[in-house]
């Protein structure tokens, strides 16, 4: 299978530029190129905006914009671009610090051709790997059915990060709003890391009860409390040599603050009601869609705990900033329930569905379109997913005004971030409530919303359970 590769060269020597370009088409006849070329850090930057390149080789020495602030300002556009520094033998330290400014590598001028082409396969081979997680390719245990899609730059930007992340073992914190996909990426960087053979063990802080969560974690010895009727070991323990996934981290009390932070610090602990210490090697991936930062100002999360886990941290974008990945995830989910529902005709989705499904604002995210897609395969009786068998939210979307649209969509110039967030949280959980009838437990398992969280948020916000549904007592 021959690849196509898009490759931008830039230098202010025509000849040189020539002289490259023919190079790769004459050493790497399995390759199909794309190129562009441009004569200064300026014009490179312009087209690099304007297309999507998978490698630029560039020089240093150039007029109106260097090479050097051509890369910083490449990277930032695109960290997941490819960059190769063409350097004289004489300023090998513009390529050092391009290393450390971001290229991938460097070429000496003059330029060698069985150099220049060891580096473009390694960009190639890198390029793949990355591609990969891209196109929904992690490597994962059977038990993971999920599967990551996206092709948008900010997911790319994303898959970029992981393929790094994969390569050591530092502490990952991973933000975003629910239903983003948070454990999907820590799953995705243990499976592919060297920890694969090990645990990956998830725990989710929101969900356990306060007086059990050090038990959860630590373990505990046979008769260290009231109903601790034989010996338990905990999620530290299990995951040791593999990975820990501390979700909802944001969830977690002070008093745990304090004993998670000393296990980070010394890689050991003791389980409750025992003295002796046990010694951890587990990796810890946390992730959050709390204001951690605000959380500090509050006095509710430590900051130490904080700057821990925070060493690299991966913000996943809510689906409303990705739209151009609604129409890969929905062919993913329509693939995913074609197998789950074999009586369901269901081949593909029409034109006016997906024009309603990309309107919409998705403030539960992919969890919630993958929800909607589910909705349709049980109520569709075409072949072809139609507007009647999505969720009413979403027929709304296409047939609201577009100043309306707007206006739901965007914030006011008076409303900061941290208020347009609480709204569209409260819309979401006024949502989900409305589509569970009220209904409590209903709510807590189909949208994916630890109870305790779903009950804060329903007392902080006012909602009235009982106007929404049935409202029960659960």
């Amino acid at each position: 299978m021959r690849t196509t590769l898009n490759a931008l060269i830039v230098d202010d020597e025509a000849e040189l530029r020539k002289s490259v370009h023919s190079i790769l088409q004459s050493s790497l006849t399995e390759v199909d190129f794309n190129i562009t070329e441009a004569s200064n850090g300026k014009e490179a930057f312009e087209k690099v905006k304007t297309n999507d390149f998978d490698l630029v080789l560039m020089d240093v020495k150039m007029p109106e914009m260097n090479g050097l602030d051509a890369l910083t300002a490449i990277k930032e556009h695109d960290p997941s671009t490819f960059v190769v520094i063409m350097t004289a033998h004489s300023n090998l330290q513009d390529a050092v610090t391009a290393i450390k400014e971001g290229a991938y590598d460097y070429v000496e001028k003059p330029v060698q051709p069985q150099r220049l082409t060891d580096i473009v396969r390694k960009c190639l081979e890198a390029k793949d790997l990355v591609s990969n997680l891209a196109l929904s390719n992690p490597i994962f245990d059977d038990d993971v059915d999920s599967e990551f899609v996206g092709s948008s730059t900010k997911m790319r930007e994303v898959f970029s990060l992981i393929y790094k992340l994969c390569k050591v073992d530092t502490t990952v914190l991973v933000r975003g709003e629910n239903g983003t996909g948070k454990e999907l990426v820590a799953r995705a960087i243990h499976f592919n890391s060297s920890r694969k053979s090990g645990s990956f063990v998830a725990i989710n802080c929101g969900a356990i009860p306060e007086n059990l969560m050090e038990s959860e974690l630590f373990g505990h010895e046979k008769g260290a409390f009231t109903g601790a009727v034989e010996r338990k070991i905990g999620k530290f323990q299990l995951a040791n040599n593999g990975t820990l996934f501390l979700d909802e981290i944001g969830e977690l009390k002070p008093d745990m603050q304090v004993k998670l932070l000393r296990v980070l610090q010394e890689k050991k602990f003791v389980p409750v009601g025992s003295n002796r210490e046990v010694k951890t090697n587990a990796r810890i991936i946390a992730a959050t869609n709390r204001n951690l930062e605000k959380m500090i100002d509050e006095g509710e999360f430590r900051e130490d705990l904080f700057y821990r886990l925070n060493v690299m941290p991966i913000f996943l974008p809510p689906l409303r900033e990705r739209t151009d990945d609604i129409s890969a995830l929905i062919q993913s989910f329509i693939k995913k329930f074609k197998s789950q529902f074999p009586d369901s005709q269901v081949q593909g989705i029409t034109e006016e569905a997906l024009t309603a499904l990309k309107a919409y604002r998705w403030p539960g995210n992919i969890r919630e379109l993958e929800n909607a897609i589910e909705r349709a395969f049980i109520l569709e009786a075409g072949t072809q997913i139609s507007l009647t068998s999505l969720p009413d939210q979403v027929k709304n979307s296409l047939s609201a005004p577009v100043a309306q649209k707007i206006s739901s969509s965007t914030p006011s110039p008076n409303m900061d971030f941290e208020s347009y967030k609480e709204q569209t949280e409260k819309e979401f959980i006024i949502s989900a409530l409305k589509a569970n009838n009220g209904r409590i437990n209903q709510t807590v398992a189909r949208a994916n919303i630890p109870k305790n969280t779903l009950l804060r948020k329903i007392k902080k916000y006012g909602i009235n359970v009982k106007e929404l549904g049935a409202g029960e007592a659960e």
